[in-house]
């Protein structure tokens, strides 16, 4: 009997400290949440400085005119034979400092066809090796073809080459984007990634220390995002014959 109370107890005693424990745990929760908030922000590169130019640096007009193009090699899934991705990025920078973006994407299926089209047009500003671009306004177009050709894109303007079934007129709309690139002279190379006016939270911003600098951190990420074989982080200037 005696063995039987003092199991009880105990058993008592027990679940008494782990209602304690738990209550405590409860209690720690929101303090390590916090903690884990303050570790990520802590963590998470400042890359604010990507929307604007240096303030108190010159403004100058020395840079090449005309089309930057992203290299852009055709992909598939895993090798695919029923999907087939094309795609094509290019700058147009134009002597009034307007410039416009091109976006196309061209996906074909086994069964249709998709195609789609953003072009963007603004301003652009440059001070030292540093290139803003400012989007003002973005027209978007989608359209779907059933053709059973496996059609492959050639030519300049893509829009005027695929074969629409169900055509639909643009869609236009203002937006305020900003976005700084680094020019070397030759290339133009967005410091976070961007594509058709998506951004992913990545590029060389993000692996460098310091804003406006070249510093080794800035180089390596430049070389490193500048070559990427997947849709690598740069736009050529292209010669025109």
């Amino acid at each position: 009997m005696v063995d039987k109370i003092l199991s009880t107890s105990s058993f008592k005693s027990a679940l008494l400290r782990s209602r304690d424990n738990y209550k405590r745990s409860e209690r720690m929760i929101p303090i390590l949440s916090l903690c884990l908030l303050l570790l990520s922000l802590q963590c998470t590169p400042k890359v604010e400085w990507i929307r604007s130019l240096p303030v108190d640096a010159a403004r100058d007009h020395q840079i090449t005119l005309g089309f930057y193009s992203r290299p852009a090699e055709k992909k598939s899934a895993f090798g695919s034979k029923q999907f087939q991705l094309y795609w094509k990025e290019e700058i147009h920078l134009q002597s009034n400092s307007k410039f416009t973006k091109i976006w196309i994407e061209w996906k074909v299926y086994e069964d249709h066809s998709e195609f789609h089209h953003k072009v963007g047009l603004g301003n652009f500003e440059k001070s030292g090796d540093w290139v803003l671009l400012q989007t003002n306004i973005i027209t978007e177009s989608k359209c779907i073809s059933f053709e059973k050709t496996k059609t492959i894109p050639h030519g300049k303007d893509w829009s005027k080459l695929f074969p629409c079934s169900t055509p639909s007129s643009p869609n236009n709309r203002s937006i305020d984007h900003r976005l700084l690139y680094y020019y070397d002279g030759k290339s133009l190379y967005p410091l976070q990634y961007e594509s058709g006016y998506t951004e992913a939270n990545f590029g060389i911003a993000w692996e460098s220390d310091l804003p406006y600098t070249k510093s080794s951190l800035f180089e390596i990420a430049k070389l490193k995002y500048g070559k990427k074989e997947f849709q690598p982080h740069v736009y050529n200037h292209v010669k025109l014959d």
